[in-house]
């Protein structure tokens, strides 16, 4: 037995108690992968123009249009395999059967042309062949002889006299016919105001003009120039997908302007490709969550390595950069304008000048004002009491509690919540709109200094941002160490120790590193250390961590979102250390600066929390009161009611005494029965994550 069996054996041995799915995809994964090998093509008819000419105007008609004959030409060409059906027809090879110059298959081929082509209209058949009163069936017939006779011109039927197979006929290869591209600017004038629209000058000499890999259309050519023009008044260069101009106050400084408009983007040294293959690029990430790896894996075995190409296959570092140079055109133009940074930043550096032009401090103004059938509703205004409800119930949830109706007045003031009136909330003819704050625990790596969240220098194994890089780079990484460290180390002589601890601990190999993957996640045994974990309540502040080292860099906490009930995303934040009230009532506030930007109803799963810290730092009253209420989604608050006085009263995202008739609609459960639901949905975050 291979060794390659002995593995899968034990492979399967193992995973009887593993759900179907998963190992079934663990069979898969060890079965070896192969890739579609390129097509074989025949070589493009060589016939003179002068024959195909004679041959277009004897049998068609003399006013028949180009786009016409070049239809048809390209139609027989992309049929091989029609082709060979047709000719092998017309040869009795078999007794019993049936030579027929005019098949059914060539019948068939010509019954689809004529449905394309307008035949009064295009000239395509001449006179002679096209009167008055004609039948279709005539017509196509007709049209199936003149279409057998182009097919034998260009000599796509491989038979001999006798009906012998020469060679079968293979796809047609367009080499030979295709276009010849070139890479230059879309502006054919300058566009400085002072310059009077100025016609540009090529100002490369032929022998310095680049010759690059363009993939259009998810095809790759090769030798493709690439030209640059010139405004010799201001001297601004015009590239395919940007323009380069100086600095008015500044020697040797330029900028850059990246130009929503592009049909090529350049992302490699001597790489070029169109918009619809950037656009693919951000498809895949953002509908399949795609890595940059996974697309360039994709696309090589897809073309790639279909199109018998002797150029390299594409790198995840050219991927992401068309994926940099799409987002960041879309985002400058559903923002109306154009982007303008320095030269010369490379592609780390180019993200950050984006977000700090386009990022708006994390909000997303394409989903400003966002209302749908899922985020706002009709305002109810009269409460209902229901006395055999308990005000902590949840509709929904707590199906044994009696719901009263609701009468609904679509016009009137809007955002009552519970113990609130239509004049509390100070806003007039507004609809009831909700948004749900979520945070998850992931995030890049910032800065490991104290209080600091820069970006680092170096995310190679770097640990401080260009700040303290400079002031700390060379020292020990111990906290309060003002000592150098030794060459070849992160920290001074007298902290080696705990370096070498540090690392033994985060090596692949190490033995701690092998348990942690080999342990299931509910095994307790004597020689595995007991894991430590902080339970938190929703409710409770988030403890901030205290690090005895600058060994690794940390991560931010998390990633808080905002979102419509319906899944859109509105604003977005990094926390670097805690998921705090005061943290998310600073981003709440920038997010919603003015009362009418600031919705009605905000989902928290710690709202109870967030608004202990409303009230005590006085933006309950100066922000928040006359707008919106606080409310925690249905699965933090059902177990969490009957401990906290506020929560119960304040905090029911549906409640089912009808205090609060604008989270509650009308629905029907399972059976068909009307009920009562509840009217946005609190769980909006998963969506994103």
């Amino acid at each position: 037995m291979g060794l390659h069996s002995m593995i899968l054996t034990l492979l399967i041995s193992s995973l009887h108690n593993f759900a179907p799915l998963l190992w079934v995809l663990l069979v898969f994964s060890m079965l070896p992968t192969t890739a579609a090998a390129p097509p074989e093509f025949s070589p493009f008819p060589q016939l003179t123009f002068r024959s195909f000419s004679n041959f277009i105007e004897k049998n068609f008609s003399s006013e028949i249009k180009l786009s016409t004959v070049l239809m048809m030409l390209f139609t027989v060409m992309e049929n091989p395999d029609l082709l060979s059906l047709y000719g092998r027809q017309q040869y009795s090879l078999v007794k019993g059967e049936n030579i027929s110059s005019i098949n059914s298959w060539i019948k068939c081929l010509s019954r689809a042309v004529y449905a394309k082509v307008d035949c009064s209209n295009s000239k395509l058949l001449p006179e002679s062949d096209v009167y008055e009163g004609i039948a279709e069936n005539q017509v196509v017939g007709t049209l199936a002889t003149k279409l057998g006779k182009l097919v034998q011109h260009l000599d796509l039927i491989k038979y001999n006299k006798r009906g012998h197979l020469r060679s079968a006929l293979k796809p047609i290869s367009y080499q030979a016919i295709e276009a010849v591209h070139i890479i230059c600017p879309i502006s054919y004038e300058c566009e400085t105001i002072g310059c009077c629209s100025r016609s540009l000058v090529q100002i490369s000499k032929p022998r310095d003009i680049p010759l690059t890999t363009l993939i259009k259309n998810n095809t790759i050519y090769k030798n493709v120039p690439v030209l640059t023009g010139k405004c010799p008044n201001c001297t601004t260069l015009y590239s395919a997908d940007h323009e380069r101009s100086p600095e008015i106050d500044e020697d040797n400084q330029f900028t850059k302007l990246y130009l929503n408009s592009a049909k090529y983007f350049k992302v490699g040294q001597s790489l070029w490709v169109d918009r619809i293959f950037s656009n693919a690029v951000v498809n895949a990430m953002y509908s399949f969550h795609a890595s940059a790896s996974a697309y360039m894996e994709f696309w090589n075995e897809s073309f790639w390595r279909t199109q018998q190409q002797t150029t390299s296959p594409l790198s995840r570092r050219q991927i992401w950069q068309a994926f940099v140079q799409e987002s960041t055109r879309t985002i400058a133009s559903s923002a109306n304008m154009e982007l303008s940074l320095r030269d010369n930043l490379a592609i780390g550096e180019i993200t950050k000048e984006v977000f700090s032009v386009l990022g708006e401090n994390g909000v997303i103004r394409a989903a400003d004002q966002h209302a749908c059938s899922e985020c706002t509703h009709t305002y109810i205004k009269t409460p209902a009491n229901n006395a055999t409800a308990s005000s902590a119930a949840v509709v929904g949830v707590d199906d044994d509690t009696a719901l009263p109706s609701h009468q609904s007045t679509s016009g009137s003031s809007s955002g009552s919540s519970s113990a609130s009136t239509s004049s509390d909330m100070d806003i007039d003819h507004a609809p009831v709109k909700m948004v749900v704050v979520d945070g998850i625990c992931f995030g890049p790596k910032h800065c490991a200094y104290k209080n600091c969240a820069d970006d680092l220098v170096d995310y190679g194994g770097g640990v401080f941002c260009a700040i303290h890089e400079q002031e700390h780079g060379e020292k020990c990484r111990v906290h309060n160490c003002s000592s150098l460290k030794i060459r070849g180390t992160q920290a001074c002589q007298q902290h080696q120790q705990q370096w070498n601890k540090y690392v033994t601990q985060h090596k692949r190999q190490s033995a701690s590193g092998f348990r942690k993957i080999t342990q299931r996640i509910t095994e307790s045994l004597p020689w595995i250390p007991a894991r430590v974990q902080r339970n938190q309540p929703h409710d409770g502040p988030t403890p901030e961590l205290e690090l005895k080292n600058y060994f690794s860099a940390p991560r931010f906490y998390c990633v808080e979102t905002i979102c419509a009930p319906c899944g859109v995303v509105i604003a977005w934040a990094k926390f670097p250390k805690a998921e705090s009230p005061t943290n998310i009532l600073a981003f709440l506030e920038a997010v919603f600066p003015t009362e009418e930007s600031r919705p009605d109803y905000i989902c928290i799963d710690k709202a109870c929390l967030v608004l202990r810290t409303a009230l005590r730092n006085g933006s309950w009253q100066r922000i928040w009161g006359k707008t919106t209420r606080f409310i925690v989604d249905a699965y933090h608050y059902i177990n969490h009611r009957d401990d906290d006085e506020l929560c119960k009263k304040w905090c029911n995202p549906a409640p089912a005494d009808g205090s609060a008739p604008n989270l509650v609609v009308e629905g029907r459960d399972k059976q068909g029965r009307p009920c009562f639901r509840c009217a946005y949905n609190t769980q909006a975050s998963l969506y994103v994550y």
